[in-house]
């Protein structure tokens, strides 16, 4: 099983494959935020540290807001990721 951590909360959260970063933040007590859960506020954005590659891929409307946002290219919105492996992030400030 994947394993979702969370540096900021100091928390590693094993995950089912595809797994909904926001659905996991349901079911366990962290700091990332969610404001409209569908990619138009950036509550919720996250800086990932550690393997990029097992998220999902970026849709096109998040790379537009995150595009107006100035975001990092690191940075990425958790109501819009799902969990493919082993992955390390922390709430973006």
């Amino acid at each position: 099983m994947p394993v979702l951590t969370i540096k900021t909360d100091k928390k590693t959260i094993e995950v089912e494959k595809n797994a909904s970063i926001i659905d996991v933040c349901e079911h366990h007590d962290t700091s990332i935020l969610f404001g409209c859960r569908d990619g138009a506020c950036g509550a919720c954005m996250i800086r990932v540290l550690e393997h990029p590659e097992n998220l999902s891929k970026m849709e096109e409307h998040e790379r537009d807001f995150l595009e107006t946002m100035a975001a990092r290219e690191d940075e990425r919105l958790a109501c819009q990721c799902r969990v493919l492996g082993d992955v390390v992030v922390e709430v973006s400030e």
